[in-house]
């Protein structure tokens, strides 16, 4: 099978999983308890971050692993399954800006560009 093939079959199959997400009562309940799970498993590392005052040097591989070994835990914590852990990795690690700018108004650089954004 071609690239393209590929392309048409993998994105065909992603759209009919988005729809059964948002129109079936089952599905919409898996993405809310997606939604709430990564909002969780986001908190928590925002407060670890926090807390460890280590955020000035972190990078976003830094992050990606802590995001990782956190959603690990929560997986074995809630039962969840490898494709929900996955999307769950994904989601929290995409809040990689917004975690940063979070994290910039809390600084001490005084509104000035800080050494490591």
């Amino acid at each position: 099978m071609g690239k393209f093939k590929k392309g048409i079959f993998l994105g065909g199959l992603l759209g009919a999983s988005m729809v059964w997400m948002s129109t079936t009562k089952k599905g919409k309940e898996v993405k809310e308890k997606l939604l709430d799970g990564a909002a969780e498993v986001y908190v928590d590392l925002k407060e670890k971050i926090e807390s460890s005052e280590a955020y000035a040097k972190m990078t976003k591989h830094d992050f990606v692993n802590m995001v990782r070994e956190t959603v690990d835990k929560y997986a074995v914590q809630n039962g969840l399954a490898d494709k929900t852990k996955t999307m769950m990795t994904k989601l929290v690690s995409a809040q990689w800006s917004n975690l940063q700018g979070q994290l910039h108004k809390k600084c001490k650089c005084g509104g000035k560009k800080c050494e490591k954004k």
